[in-house]
């Protein structure tokens, strides 16, 4: 048996960007309902296109994807999305834990 944390992540796991991230950032933050947010083609004003490795990868670097998705008063995702508001407990354990590892293109 794999060893959990208290969020569900496999404490030993490499988390891989291509099959973990990536569909936690489409749940987020790619928009829903007409709403494109970090994609090529946003319509909510945000320059950062997270549909490639490199768009993210920026935001760990600086510092801004900590401070936007971390913090619990961050703003992200915001208040106003058709999406989840909320990143469950295991999603933000799988993220953190990504960066943690140096937010490998895996």
């Amino acid at each position: 048996m794999v060893p959990v944390d208290t969020s569900g992540v496999a404490v030993d796991s490499v988390i891989r960007y291509s099959t973990q991230i990536k569909p936690i950032l489409a749940t987020y933050c790619f928009g829903k309902g007409g709403q494109l947010c970090h994609v090529t083609q946003s319509n909510q004003g945000s320059g950062d296109d997270f549909t490639f490795y490199s768009g993210l990868k920026a935001k760990v670097n600086n510092g801004s994807l900590a401070s936007r998705v971390f913090n619990p008063v961050g703003g992200m995702p915001p208040d106003y999305s058709n999406g989840p508001r909320t990143l469950t407990d295991k999603d933000m354990a799988t993220l953190k834990k990504w960066v943690s590892q140096g937010a490998p293109n895996n």
